[in-house]
């Protein structure tokens, strides 16, 4: 390992391995989507839009609508949303809502040592009212106090999460659609932190941050653990969206990093829907982003993906399909 370090590929500061990785896995990437459609035909699918229209919002909804057979749903639809950023892109979110008559605008509570503000049911419905949704849109998920304990097959750190019965018991459906963002706590917040801690209950959301709330590779495992349990808890149930729209990204070596608006990708694979915008914004493959250090994919949000494809959850490779 010691001439493993010392060996460098010039001009570019990183290991013979690393270099190997980033450049060598890069072919993988012009290979001819029918022969990696023939080799892994049950690829999660990601539609992609490029421009970040109302219009294109919904287009790619109703593609996963179909895909997931839920024309049809029994029990409340709702639209996941950070509830301090309700105000990012309201187009979208209001089409989506006109779209589909009746649903609700869904977030859950802090995490349950934080009892002010959002932290609590009626300051929650106040800060996402105070933005302009309407109160009777809103639905506030931890409003009873009532939880569930639900299990989480094979975590690595978390074995059950708690997550409110509301979303489990009222919810035929969910859009989970994400602002994504970078930097965050979890470096990037996309479709998984939007599954992990936003849908989890307020004491789930503790449970996943830990104590002393920090920002370390444990995090990122009780992330991943609780993504996956919620996920599967609700049976296809949950269709992720992610928007890019105005990013701002910090240089990374061995990547080319790209910036503005970059469009709209959807799937029913909460791994595929992140996995697919940080390929639009670092353009780099599965190895690359396992290459680099841990403490670089801790800031960059790298390990969410990592640790939850080792959880046995399919995304980092998908089938791409334009509208």
């Amino acid at each position: 390992m010691k001439n493993e370090r010392s060996r460098q590929t010039p001009g570019t500061g990183l290991t013979r391995r690393q270099f190997a990785l980033y450049s060598g896995a890069i072919a993988a990437q012009f290979l001819p989507l029918s022969s990696i459609r023939a080799a892994e035909p049950a690829l999660p699918r990601v539609y992609y839009a490029k421009n970040v229209t109302a219009e294109n919002f919904v287009a790619v909804f109703e593609r996963l609508r179909a895909e997931a057979g839920l024309t049809s749903v029994k029990g409340r639809i709702g639209i996941k949303l950070h509830g301090d950023e309700v105000h990012v892109n309201r187009a979208l979110w209001q089409a989506l809502q006109a779209n589909l008559p009746g649903s609700f605008y869904v977030e859950g509570n802090w995490a349950s040592t934080y009892t002010s503000g959002r932290g609590n049911t009626q300051g929650n419905l106040d800060a996402i009212a105070s933005q302009g949704v309407p109160r009777e849109q809103i639905d506030i998920l931890d409003r009873d106090g009532a939880y569930r304990m639900v299990p989480i097959h094979l975590g690595a750190e978390l074995k059950e999460v708690s997550v409110s019965k509301a979303l489990l018991d009222e919810y035929g459906a969910v859009v989970v659609a994400a602002n994504f963002k970078i930097p965050s706590f979890a470096g990037y917040s996309g479709a998984m932190k939007n599954v992990g801690i936003g849908l989890a209950g307020a004491f789930g959301k503790t449970a996943v941050h830990g104590e002393g709330f920090r920002k370390n590779a444990g995090f990122f495992r009780r992330l991943a653990d609780a993504a996956k349990g919620i996920d599967e808890a609700m049976k296809g149930k949950l269709l992720y969206i992610n928007v890019l729209s105005k990013m701002k990204i910090t240089p990374l070596k061995g990547a080319s990093v790209r910036t503005g608006t970059l469009g709209i990708v959807g799937s029913l694979s909460m791994a595929a829907a992140d996995q697919a915008a940080l390929d639009l914004i670092y353009g780099l493959t599965p190895a690359q982003y396992d290459a680099y250090p841990e403490d670089v994919k801790i800031e960059r949000g790298f390990l969410q993906l990592e640790y939850l494809e080792k959880l046995g959850v399919k995304g980092r490779r998908y089938t791409r399909i334009n509208l």
